[in-house]
């Protein structure tokens, strides 16, 4: 099955229950399929117990969470790609990252991108920004 053909699958990072609850239906009518994680180490878990098998096509992660922050799980996530074997997809093209944050991150910017961070959704959440904002890096489908 080519991507065409199946759902997008995301990996939801949040610690707090109503915004998993809110970004999940708000993927969920975008047509997306979420698999929620309530924090850094556990999206790290489910990223590393599903490489074999699953195949995220995005990682949408808040950036401030108790114990592993999003920059941290970032990090994490990006050694995990570097350690697959070359024939991996994650190895050649790595899984796009996009950190859920409420304030221009301004002069951290190149800080974030160097965590492997490749974009940034605002909270609080609009469908249409997140729509052409999750376009940018793989093709919705609505």
């Amino acid at each position: 099955m080519d991507q065409a053909d199946r759902p997008l699958r995301i990996l939801l990072v949040d610690d707090a229950p109503v915004n998993l609850a809110v970004c999940s239906r708000l993927l969920g009518r975008m047509g997306c399929v979420v698999d929620p994680a309530t924090s850094g180490e556990y999206a790290v878990a489910m990223f590393r117990d599903g490489c074999p098998d699953t195949r995220y096509d995005l990682i949408l992660l808040d950036m401030n969470m108790p114990g592993m922050n999003g920059m941290d799980t970032s990090r994490a996530i990006r050694k995990l790609e570097s350690e697959l074997p070359v024939e991996h997809p994650y190895h050649s093209k790595p899984i796009p990252i996009l950190v859920l944050i409420s304030y221009n991150p301004g002069d951290r910017f190149k800080e974030f991108r160097k965590a492997g961070i490749n974009d940034f959704l605002y909270k609080p959440f609009q469908s249409e920004v997140v729509c052409k904002t999750l376009s940018k890096w793989i093709p919705v489908h609505a």
